[in-house]
């Protein structure tokens, strides 16, 4: 971790989801600090408050979840105590995340290219043409092929892999100062998961850009990220730089989280 202050600070985050037998915590005291530049993985089995921790950053925690604690600091501004309209603000051009299941996340009766085109058009105040030129080069960026010619096509037109790559293309159209990718690799291919990987290996590499990566894959964690934290029902159990972590655990449960990964050599 570095001195300076963080990006991004949690504080004590608590989210409750409304059951039949009452208040359930699906986070409970979540906490981390997110320096400019590093990519921190958020790791844990399902179940384990990632996702619903990540959503809760965003402002985009809906019925029955509810934020009912802690603090998000996003360069020194609460978010949790912000406006409704200061959070529209910031997610897109401060934080963007990409989804787990991008064609749920994307509407399908609108093409890729004017989805994309609507971060510039509503954000940017840009015309539709000058919009449509800026989202074949974000596809571009993220290496789809044709871009100029499949702008107009729509997300069930494109492959998981690509429609996860048009995902990363929306997140990055503001250039946000974090961007958070939830699971980005889920129900991919083995192939066209190591290439979404680079590609977001490359994004660090080209722009510095600052990460959060939300995964259950030790071995992704190893190659990709910085520092780590683990959760386990709703709760952090450890925190730390990766290679410490992966190497000498602490903690009982990532203790057993390494010894039950195919990639329990990188604890040796």
């Amino acid at each position: 971790m570095t001195a300076t202050a963080p990006v991004l600070a949690v504080r004590d985050l608590v989210v409750d989801c409304s059951t039949t037998d009452g208040l359930a915590p699906a986070v409970n005291g979540v906490g981390f600090d997110l320096a400019g530049g590093e990519t921190l993985a958020i790791l844990g089995e399902s179940g384990s408050g990632k996702s619903v921790t990540a959503q809760a950053v965003m402002g985009l925690i809906e019925p029955p979840g509810r934020v009912v604690g802690g603090a998000v600091s996003f360069n020194g501004v609460d978010l949790l105590a912000a406006s409704d309209e200061d959070r529209r603000r910031v997610r897109g051009s401060g934080l963007a995340m990409v989804f787990q299941d991008p064609l749920s996340a994307l509407n399908p009766v609108w093409s890729v290219g004017f989805q994309i085109g609507e971060m510039f058009r509503v954000h940017r105040g840009l015309s539709r043409k000058e919009a449509r030129r800026r989202a074949v080069e974000l596809l571009d960026r993220v290496r789809i092929p044709a871009a100029a010619s499949r702008v107009g096509e729509y997300p069930h037109q494109f492959s998981g892999g690509m429609r996860q790559r048009v995902m990363i293309a929306m997140a990055l159209a503001l250039e946000p100062e974090v961007l958070i990718a939830d699971e980005p690799t889920t129900a991919l291919d083995v192939t066209i998961q190591a290439q979404i990987l680079d590609l977001m290996r490359e994004l660090k590499a080209g722009s510095g850009a600052t990460i959060i990566l939300i995964t259950h894959d030790l071995g992704v964690v190893a190659e990709t990220c910085d520092d780590m934290v683990v959760m386990y029902r709703g709760k952090v159990r450890e925190t730390g730089p990766c290679a410490q972590i992966l190497r000498h655990p602490k903690d009982r449960y990532t203790q057993q989280l390494l010894r039950s990964s195919r990639f329990e050599e990188l604890s040796a």
